[in-house]
């Protein structure tokens, strides 16, 4: 009898072949804990004695291991096992140079992931995981010891971290003494071993804690004093002090003796406080003087709103200057400072870090005749204001820029009516000039500064009827000024009241109103659009979300800030912030204003840090307000 064969009958009784029908495509199935479970069972070989292919030995004690994970833990076993080193063919492998608890920590880490780390064994674990290259051992041994940090041992692991070159470590610990200086720069110990590339490290930080520069002198003498021949750091330390921030009095009188009686001629530091003397001794002309050396230590670029029209006050304007803290537990508005007195349609310009504000109306909607010609310069590094020289003419609802070292004042209108004169301030001598005027008289109109030259756009010279298109450029800088201004392309809206703003290459019209010819009725202009020097083109954008003539604009972070406002169409006062993302072309709602408020103006300047406690709050707030003007000066 023939004998079937098992193969034969199976796939006569088995399925048919066109009856294996799928669905087209491939899945994926992905063993989640594969690679735990691969770690889980290479340890427990390990612990067991098994399938091990070399013993390493530190202090004569051994630690089995496998060739191949240790080979992609580490780069220096790597090279051991691949490059035919001896030791690739070697089943017991001597590490010099390292300790048994340290290279067992570090192997147990290997193969579990988890490493235990504690006072005792710190120093070993670092001490072997630097040595074979383990890096996510020495990171987590740098968050322990971060951990660790205190006033006691600060030095001693300031010292470990450059002999391990670990650069995280270093970094958190700089940023502990920062946080403490004036404390920890007390200390004998820190006064003995702190080195002097650290200490004129610490000196030039922005974010150093000290209470003023006087402070961080008398810590460099200390320091320069407390170990013989010093001497030769004392330049390099000396220069991080900011002489020019100090009172006049305390520079001359206790710093210049300081410095003379610790320190000979040839440290060549006497210049330092002779530098700072000039500067303070040219009050006027300090915004052109700026250096390092005089510039706000920690300074915070922030936005102002300056003055204005406040819709909840009745008939009254404020003084307040704001600032804008974004995000953050301190984020919204605070008040930085008080003008010296109230002003709407105002205008501010910064120059050198000082803040400069002139012009404006003493009183609510005068039409120009209760205009100033009051000039204040405020100083965000101690919170005081000064008069400078007064504008040769009383101004509102002009412009007012700042182009290289001096100030432009353009157009306006006061009670004599409207204007067409421009005249040009110099801080360095403190006084104003007329250049050419207007080919016009001018007033409501806007302007902005764009690689040197002064631009003006819309306004008008009536108090009725339609406001215009025109766009003028004006260079004032000494030895390139012109005669005349020029006539550039027109907007393709006619505008008054509204904004202009610098980005980049290009010139920002915004907003605004005008009146209707044949009526004579007010009416708001949200478009916005946009003059590039270059192809003389100007280019409608997006509209502003809200109303906006007579806001304040700024530019901050790539974005343009339109602030406030009026809106003729509801008779309402804005406390909108609009802001303008050039990148997308879109506006976007900004955080609130504190208050409905129409003809202020805004700027971004330099100004200290917030006061982080109550404590810091009332010492610095000591002191402050408007110091001796340079000149004592009425509107005239």
């Amino acid at each position: 009898m023939e004998r079937v064969s098992q193969t034969q009958v199976s796939r006569q009784h088995g399925l048919d072949e066109s009856s294996k029908r799928f669905s087209p495509g491939r899945l994926v199935y992905r063993w989640e804990e594969r690679a735990s479970s691969l770690l889980h069972g290479l340890n427990e070989q390990r612990q067991h004695g098994q399938l091990c292919d070399v013993v390493l030995v530190a202090d004569e004690q051994k630690v089995p291991a496998h060739r191949a994970l240790l080979a992609v833990s580490s780069p220096y076993f790597q090279a051991m096992f691949t490059l035919s080193m001896r030791e690739a063919h070697q089943t017991e492998v001597e590490l010099v140079g390292t300790s048994y608890e340290g290279l067992r920590a570090l192997v147990d880490f290997l193969y579990s992931g988890e490493l235990l780390l504690d006072d005792g064994n710190i120093e070993h674990v670092l001490e072997t995981a630097h040595l074979l290259q383990v890096w996510h051992a020495v990171d987590f041994c740098c968050q322990f010891l971060e951990s660790q940090v205190s006033t006691d041992n600060f030095l001693y692991l300031q010292k470990l971290s450059l002999l391990y070159s670990l650069e995280r470590l270093d970094a958190f610990i700089d940023q502990f003494v920062l946080e403490r200086f004036s404390l920890l720069s007390l200390s004998s110990h820190f006064l003995c071993h702190m080195s002097a590339s650290k200490m004129a490290a610490y000196l030039s930080d922005e974010r150093v804690q000290q209470q003023s520069e006087q402070a961080l002198l008398s810590a460099a003498l200390q320091w320069l004093a407390h170990v013989p021949d010093r001497t030769e750091h004392a330049r390099q330390l000396l220069s991080h002090v900011r002489f020019p921030l100090m009172p006049t009095a305390v520079l001359a009188e206790w710093a210049l003796a300081a410095v003379r009686s610790l320190l000979p001629p040839e440290a060549g530091c006497e210049p330092l406080l002779e530098e700072a003397l000039n500067y303070q001794a040219c009050v006027s002309g300090q915004p052109l003087l700026q250096s390092p050396r005089s510039q706000l230590r920690g300074a915070l670029e922030r936005l102002l709103l300056v003055g204005g029209e406040v819709s909840e006050r009745g008939d009254e304007l404020s003084a307040e200057v704001w600032r804008y803290e974004e995000g953050g537990e301190r984020g919204g508005w605070e008040v930085e400072t008080h003008l010296p007195a109230r002003r709407s349609h105002h205008c501010v310009v910064v120059l050198g870090g000082f803040l400069f504000t002139t012009g404006g109306s003493t009183a609510r909607d005068n039409g120009g005749d209760t205009a100033s010609n009051l000039l204040y310069r405020y100083d965000p590094r101690c919170n005081t204001w000064i008069q400078g020289a007064s504008m040769s003419q009383r101004r509102v609802d002009f412009y007012l820029g700042a182009v290289g070292e001096c100030l432009i004042a353009v157009g306006g209108r006061n009670d004599a009516g409207a204007l067409s004169s421009v005249e040009v301030y110099h801080p360095a001598e403190d006084y104003w000039e007329f250049v050419a005027d207007l080919p016009r008289l001018t007033y409501g109109h806007a302007g902005s500064v764009l690689n040197g030259l002064v631009y003006i756009s819309g306004g008008h010279d009536i108090q009725i009827g339609p406001y215009r298109r025109n766009v003028l450029s004006y260079n004032p800088q000494p030895g390139s000024r012109s005669d005349s201004w020029v006539e550039c392309p027109p907007m393709l809206l006619a505008r008054g009241w509204h904004c202009m703003a610098s980005l980049g290459d290009r010139i920002y019209a915004l907003g605004g109103s005008n009146d209707h010819q044949d009526s004579i009725e007010r009416f708001d202009i949200l478009d916005v659009e946009t003059f590039e020097p270059r192809s003389e083109q100007w280019t409608l954008l997006a509209p502003l979300l809200r109303a906006s003539s007579e806001a304040a604009v700024a530019v901050l972070g790539g974005c343009i800030y339109v602030l406030g406002g009026y809106s003729w169409d509801t008779l309402a006062f804005s406390h909108t912030t609009q802001v303008f993302h050039p990148d997308t072309g879109h506006w976007a709602r900004g955080l609130d204003l504190p208050k409905h408020i129409a003809g202020a103006t805004a700027c971004v300047c330099p100004v200290m840090p917030l006061p982080s406690s109550p404590q810091v709050r009332l010492r610095q707030s000591r002191g402050r307000g408007l110091r001796k003007p340079l000149r004592q000066e009425q509107d005239r």
